[in-house]
């Protein structure tokens, strides 16, 4: 009974190889396709290296673009370019010798140098030089690395002999090309190998070979393995993990005993000198890290990749205005504009052109799609079209003076908005006073003519109050009646003037009976005409505001009196008893109060505000000193 274990166990070991073995055939049968992380540098067109492979391990030509879509993210992607190409292989050979190496027949050749000899033989020794890049690692180090002369490579294995028979088998010269092969390439889209000459290594080697195993595919790197042991070995357990290793990173697995026909090399490596450069152009729209897969179909039969995961930093675009305008002067132009029925359209500058940068902090150049220009949070001008750098703005609306925020928003192809700071504009446009100047002098041909009437029709009104000029009677008028009959006036010159010298026809002057203020001709002429009022004792003047002009305006105002020791300032003559006409003040727009020789102003709560010395006046006001600049 303690024998029937035993006899059990060797069959289910040998089928359980078998099953192994089977899989591993299974798994060599069908296509295989392999896609390279893709190259990030021209986004969002990607370029990438697809490599197929048919059940044999011969490289499938002739597909086209047709033949090839990209999963990226899992949405599907067309592909609109697929270019084979011829870049090579970066092969790296690495021999770890054992006991297994120094056997030797009867004619004292060793199991090694038999491996050698067919390994020499091959054709890819004769091939010319440039196509691959060739290495060589052995237990005692590199002995070629990054060759590309087969003829190197051939020198350096018939120099290399095993030094020591009884070494012990390890991964260390396995990790050593691994990273080797792990090198830049000279060419893109070389693919990556490495030959394993091996004796059978022990169990406990099964987390390096792990390790391996997931570096190999991360890098792409396909790892040949050759055993050079006996035929009693090949069928050990621990052999299992060397098939695997050769397997999972889509390579041969070759048993050397004695006899066995060595592969050449070619053999290896001309599948492998071929590669698809595909494109397509992504829809990435977000940072962060990616995913990306290809699909083949061949003869009805789809083949996927594994996914590829790739990182991208995306930025929105950033911009800057160039050479901002801090204040925009608007001043009338000296010449009237044709046609122009108001002075405030005959203000230039008309508009303000702005000119942006747009680069991109993410190193990925992309198309923009839309610029904005925001002022005061409003849109007021959009590009759809380009040129996007330029910018137009409209500065008719604006006929007063205000200082205005502006920035400038856009929009990149893949929907990233970028802004820029806000930038503070002040639009300066001129008084009243010199829209009024604007005015006449564009109308002067209308005011001389309005001048002249008036100054004749006061001119002629003078006259009859002097008595100078006698209205004519109008038609119908009734004359009234006669009183006491009088001197009949000469009616001529000569006549008059005999009469007034005559001292007997003079009138005698009899002083009136009343005070001068009481006679009623005086009073009503007086009423009548106000020059002739009797002036008003002045109102003593407490301060003065004087008003300030631009450098551009002709006159200079007259100064405001304070003359009450509260005093409301404003544009309506109902609310203020200080009027001031001018668009920017509000009907009550501040107050200022007098308390001895102090003088405190506060704002009566207008939108604008009151300021003083460029400062805003607190709620509970401001006390004013001599020289304050109030606006």
């Amino acid at each position: 009974m303690s024998g029937r274990p035993w006899r059990l166990l060797l069959p289910t070991t040998l089928l359980i190889l078998s099953l192994a073995l089977v899989s591993g055939s299974l798994a060599q049968s069908a296509y295989t396709v392999a896609l390279s992380s893709p190259d990030t540098s021209a986004f969002p067109h990607l370029t990438a290296y697809l490599d197929v492979h048919d059940p044999v391990g011969e490289f499938v030509h002739g597909l086209t673009s047709q033949d090839v879509t990209v999963q990226e993210n899992g949405v599907q992607v067309p592909v609109n370019g697929l270019l084979e190409k011829k870049p090579g292989v970066q092969f790296v050979i690495a021999i770890a010798p054992g006991s297994t190496f120094a056997i030797r027949d009867a004619s004292g050749t060793s199991r090694y140098e038999y491996l050698l000899q067919g390994l020499l033989a091959g054709s890819w020794a004769g091939q010319s030089s440039g196509e691959d890049d060739l290495s060589l690692l052995t237990v005692g180090g590199p002995q070629l690395t990054h060759s590309s002369t087969p003829a190197s490579l051939r020198s350096a294995l018939e120099s290399f002999r095993p030094s020591d028979p009884d070494a012990t088998p390890s991964l260390e010269v396995l990790a050593s090309a691994l990273q080797v092969a792990s090198d830049p390439t000279p060419r893109p889209g070389m693919e990556r190998a490495i030959l394993f000459i091996t004796p059978p290594q022990s169990t406990d080697v099964s987390l390096g070979l792990q390790s391996i195993l997931a570096n190999a595919n991360q890098e792409d790197i396909h790892i040949f393995v050759w055993l050079v042991a006996p035929q009693e070995s090949f069928e050990l357990p621990e052999i299992d993990l060397l098939k695997n290793l050769a397997s999972q990173t889509r390579a041969t697995f070759f048993t050397f005993s004695h006899d066995e026909a060595v592969p050449d090399l070619e053999t290896l490596l001309e599948p492998m000198r071929y590669v698809y450069q595909l494109g397509y152009d992504s829809q990435v729209a977000s940072a962060g890290v990616q995913q990306v897969a290809a699909q083949v179909t061949i003869d009805s039969e789809q083949i996927s990749s594994q996914p590829k995961s790739f990182e991208l930093n995306l930025q929105p675009p950033a911009l800057i205005i160039l050479d901002p305008p801090t204040e925009i002067v608007r001043e009338f132009a000296i010449q009237p504009t044709p046609g122009a029925s108001h002075a405030a359209s005959d203000l230039r500058p008309i508009e303000q052109r702005l000119s942006i940068q747009v680069t991109f902090p993410d190193g990925y150049s992309r198309d923009i799609t839309r610029t904005s220009l925001y002022v005061d949070g409003v849109v007021v001008v959009e590009n759809t079209s380009p040129p996007f750098e330029k910018l137009v703005w409209d500065l008719r609306p604006y006929t007063q003076d205000g200082s205005h925020s502006i920035k400038v928003e856009a929009v990149d192809s893949l929907g990233l908005v970028g802004q820029t700071d806000e930038i503070s504009v002040k639009i300066t446009v001129p008084s009243t006073t010199q829209e009024v100047v604007a005015v006449v002098s564009q109308k002067r041909s209308l005011v001389i003519g309005i001048t002249v009437l008036v100054s004749a029709s006061i001119l002629v009104l003078v006259l009859i109050i002097g008595g100078r000029i006698r209205p004519k009677p109008y038609p119908g008028q009734v004359n009234p009646a006669a009183g006491p009959p009088e001197v009949t006036r000469p009616a001529g010159y000569r006549a008059r003037l005999r009469q007034r010298r005559d001292p007997v026809t003079q009138p005698v002057k009899i002083g009136s009976l009343l005070p001068p203020k009481t006679r009623a001709g005086l009073k009503g002429l007086s009423e009548r005409l106000p020059w002739f009022k009797t002036k008003e004792k002045p109102v003593p003047v407490i301060a003065y505001l004087m008003p300030l002009i631009g450098s551009d305006e002709p006159t200079l105002p007259a100064p405001l009196q304070i003359t009450a020791d509260d005093i409301r300032l404003g544009s309506d003559g109902h609310k203020a008893n200080l009027v001031i006409a001018d668009p920017s003040i509000e009907g009550l727009h501040a107050k200022i109060h007098c308390q001895g020789k102090s003088f405190l102003i506060t704002d009566a709560g207008s939108v604008a505000g009151t300021w003083v010395n460029y400062v805003q006046v607190a709620p509970a006001g401001t006390l004013l000193e001599q020289a304050d600049i109030i606006h």
